[in-house]
């Protein structure tokens, strides 16, 4: 039988607010995350005078949701010192060890290996422009920093930041089906998968450029365009192109952004063997 790596997870809400501060630890282990809004950075001093590492988020100059990850020997002085330099964020994660166990290599590992892990799931724009301080640790310290990294991609992920996970899994990836969407003139040519009763259009997928004359000022159309001001959707060669995996909740409202129509998205989206949505999820219902 396979062991269940059960947790429990403790989160804190020190000013009864948690768009304000959250702490959140795993009762058993030492690595915490305290979550603060930009706002409440003086009024947190005690919970941040401590060594660690830290991500900044918000929106760049062009909207696009974006973060900055580095590592202090000062969380509280070093979140001072970029509110005054960097515009662009309104919250902060910091990674702080309640043991004490953390030293300058740890830390410069573990933002290397953020700023890796965050470029890798494409959710975020990373503003650092590099991959972090190069650094030679010891491997034995390197494995306490996946350690550590692991119990951290927990423990943002149960407040709700997903800086580390990408939209779909490689493993899913190659676990599910993918349906195809294509128009027989190429309008449009989207590729995705079904997952957890999600449907994720994949990377590379092209949308209509040119609603019809009664889609000009449709839901469609207006969802579509909020896609490309999110720079999940960019104009490459003449096209409108995903740029990146992206989720939604209905295989129609999918369907309908991609092609700026109306559809029936257990339909439309079909394997390359023709099976439908349809045909391989409702009917195993």
């Amino acid at each position: 039988m396979s062991q269940i790596k059960a947790k429990t997870i403790e989160i804190y809400l020190p000013t009864g607010d948690a768009s304000k501060v959250s702490i959140a630890r795993i009762t058993t282990e030492a690595i915490r995350v305290v979550y603060v809004q930009k706002s409440e950075i003086e009024n947190q001093k005690k919970e941040l005078e401590r060594i660690g590492c830290y991500i900044l988020v918000g929106k760049d100059k062009d909207g696009n949701s974006s973060v900055y990850i580095g590592e202090t020997e000062s969380l509280y002085s070093r979140l001072i010192q970029h509110k005054k330099e960097r515009e662009f964020w309104n919250s902060a994660y910091t990674i702080q060890n309640l043991g004490g166990t953390f030293d300058k290599a740890h830390l410069t590992f573990l933002e290397q290996l953020m700023i890796e892990r965050a470029n890798e799931a494409d959710r975020f724009i990373v503003h650092n422009g590099n991959k972090g301080k190069s650094t030679t640790i010891p491997e034995s310290k390197m494995n306490e920093c996946y350690i550590y990294f692991e119990t951290i991609q927990t423990l943002i992920k149960a407040l709700g930041f997903n800086v580390f996970v990408p939209e779909v899994e490689k493993t899913e990836l190659e676990e599910h089906p993918r349906f195809y969407f294509q128009h027989k003139d190429g309008l449009w040519n989207a590729e995705g998968v079904y997952i957890d009763e999600k449907f994720i259009v994949l990377k590379g997928s092209i949308s209509r450029k040119f609603p019809t004359r009664h889609k000009m000022n449709s839901n469609e159309l207006k969802f579509r365009d909020k896609l490309i001001d999110q720079s999940v959707i960019k104009e490459i060669d003449d096209k409108l192109v995903f740029v990146k995996d992206y989720a939604f909740n209905s295989p129609s409202a999918v369907a309908d952004i991609v092609s700026l129509g109306s559809n029936s998205g257990w339909l439309v989206w079909k394997t390359k063997e023709g099976k439908t949505l349809e045909n391989l999820y409702r009917q195993l219902k």
